[in-house]
């Protein structure tokens, strides 16, 4: 999707966004720039061209710089970027145990009145094969 030099300029404007600290690795450290930014890509294309054009907006610029000109300069355009690279971000095994999250368990469903309903229907009707 990116070539080597467009991935280049959107690692060094991931680190500006997310570095690293004792929390977390940075944005490069976690991958953010190789797999992880096509994985979301294709989750949200809808954001690709903004995000295409973010990335060479910024190119051969000072990736500070960059990033404060286009938040104002080309607000869309910078929303894409963040987005993604959020996105990117959470979606990497190191983050998430750095993060030491574990969601809760999702409750289970328990419908069976209304599949009973469902079924008596049925059972009224009775068998029959078309």
């Amino acid at each position: 999707m990116l070539d080597s030099d467009q991935r280049r300029t959107f690692a060094a404007l991931a680190d500006v966004l997310i570095p690293g600290s004792d929390l977390g690795p940075s944005a490069t450290a976690a991958g953010v720039p190789d797999a992880l930014l096509d994985q979301v890509l294709g989750y949200r294309p809808d954001l690709v061209e903004r995000f295409a054009e973010a990335v060479a907006w910024c190119t051969d610029k000072d990736p500070e710089a960059a990033l404060d000109a286009l938040s104002v300069q080309q607000p869309e355009q910078f929303q894409a970027l963040t987005v993604l690279t959020a996105g990117a971000y959470f979606l990497s095994p190191q983050v998430k145990a750095a993060l030491a999250y574990d969601a809760p368990p999702r409750t289970a469903r328990d419908d069976v009145d209304s599949y009973i309903d469902i079924l008596a229907t049925v059972v009224d009707r009775g068998f029959a094969t078309r």
